[in-house]
């Protein structure tokens, strides 16, 4: 546990409060005292299981401690122990010169690569692979960067003939949600897999009878307790790091692996398709 010299604000206002939390309320407290450089990493869901308590409890203490809710409580505590260089890049350095940044950086994204193809389980690949390639239609979720590689999923498999969508309006992919039929596929991705807005549009997508497939960075998070398949992309990044390019680029690798897979899978088809494509965007070229 860090000494009180070493606390920042977030941390000296936990041990402040501490004798006025309930039980409960004082695992997740001790636990996030001992943890904290760890936590900024985590889900809900994880730090949940790591103190062992509900959600719930999580989430109460984080009101009590004036915060709006978790992921508000992240934020602030990262603010106290990440370095300044960190808001930018995790392995950068203030002297590092502009050829050591290009090695840092493009070493980050290979291993970010190399770390996500360990982790694709052939099972959950497989089924993804199916709904996909039988799907009558295909929504894919997202918000802010998450948004812009849902859209580029969109983009690739419509290339191939499949009836894709993508939409970063909230409210427009509520609706398109709520109109989602047994035989779509809604595809949701979330780097933390704790987007409200996603998690709460995917619920819609399944009641309406779609079947789900969750593209995430976080194994043990919500997104991933509604899905039915789960593919996991690595892109560990810490509250002051939003829109990191490495985990973009892992989850850009999981849908390239999808769309190339469902385009073999279709054959002749998906070549016809993106003939008539090519074709219908050839004359916006000089």
């Amino acid at each position: 546990m860090p000494s009180i010299q070493e606390m920042g604000k977030t941390l000296l206002s936990i041990r402040s409060h501490f004798n006025g939390l309930t039980k409960t309320e004082q695992k997740v407290a001790q636990y996030i005292l001992e943890n904290a450089q760890d936590l900024i990493y985590d889900s809900v869901t994880e730090l949940a299981e790591k103190a062992d308590v509900g959600e719930t409890t999580v989430l109460r203490f984080c009101r009590k401690m004036k915060f709006q809710g978790f992921q508000d409580f992240k934020l602030s505590l990262a603010q106290d122990l990440v370095k300044p260089t960190d808001h930018i890049h995790e392995e950068i350095a203030e002297d590092d010169d502009p050829f050591t940044l290009s090695q840092k950086i493009i070493g980050t994204h290979l291993r970010t690569l190399e770390q996500t193809r360990e982790l694709v389980n052939e099972d959950q690949l497989n089924q993804a692979i199916d709904v996909l390639t039988e799907a009558s239609n295909i929504h894919f979720f997202g918000v802010g960067s998450s948004g812009l590689t849902a859209t580029q999923g969109a983009h690739s498999f419509a290339r191939i003939g499949k009836n894709s969508i993508a939409n970063t309006d909230t409210h427009f992919q509520a609706m398109q949600a709520s109109l989602m039929n047994k035989g779509d596929v809604a595809v949701g991705l979330s780097i933390s897999g704790s987007t409200k807005d996603t998690i709460d549009n995917l619920n819609i997508a399944k009641k309406a009878g779609a079947r789900i497939i969750a593209i995430t960075s976080n194994a043990r998070s919500p997104i991933t307790k509604l899905a039915d398949i789960v593919l996991i992309m690595v892109g560990r990044e810490n509250p002051l790091q939003g829109s990191s390019l490495a985990a973009k680029i892992s989850q850009l690798a999981i849908i390239d692996i999808l769309n190339v897979a469902v385009s073999l899978k279709m054959k002749s088809e998906a070549i016809k398709y993106r003939e008539i494509t090519a074709k219908a965007t050839s004359d916006k070229l000089y």
